[in-house]
């Protein structure tokens, strides 16, 4: 599980706002630009679970499931090279049961079947993004300090 900390800017029903700073391993990372990064700042907001109950203006710890991240990056990028090898293997044999040429039936049903791919991801995407389950976890808060509204001795 990876951790990272941040303080929460709003809150959203049973989830929360929470403003982290930008690691260096989301540089090389493709989805970066869906953390809602704030212009060209190390700072990002991100959407989380908050079961602790924590307020605006807390500092938070986050937790990340890295199994599920990991089967997501093994979907994203290896699911459309499996179905362009499979759409090309696929063109590739039928072509002489059809009477067509190997290579032009390969590329087009290559082609068919990684657009298809991108369709079907991009289906799961959208079902993901209003699933809890691959957000992130508030897993513990420190309370923001109290404003003192009272004046002291040798401020009156």
């Amino acid at each position: 599980m990876a951790r990272e900390v941040g303080v929460i800017t709003k809150i959203k029903e049973d989830s929360a706002v929470v403003k982290t700073q930008r690691a260096t391993a989301c540089e090389g990372c493709s989805e970066k630009s869906t953390c809602h990064s704030m212009g060209g700042s190390r700072e990002m907001e991100i959407v989380a679970l908050n079961p602790v109950q924590a307020k605006i203006g807390d500092r938070v710890t986050l937790e990340y499931a890295t199994g599920r991240m990991l089967q997501l990056s093994l979907l994203l990028y290896i699911f459309p090279i499996i179905a362009l090898l499979a759409g090309a293997i696929i063109g590739d044999s039928a072509a002489p049961a059809l009477g067509a040429d190997p290579s032009i039936l390969a590329a087009v049903l290559g082609f068919a079947a990684l657009f298809l791919s991108l369709g079907v991801l991009l289906a799961l995407e959208k079902k993901a993004r209003h699933s809890d389950k691959y957000k992130p976890t508030i897993i513990s808060a420190k309370r923001a300090p109290q404003a003192r509204t009272e004046k002291c001795e040798l401020c009156r």
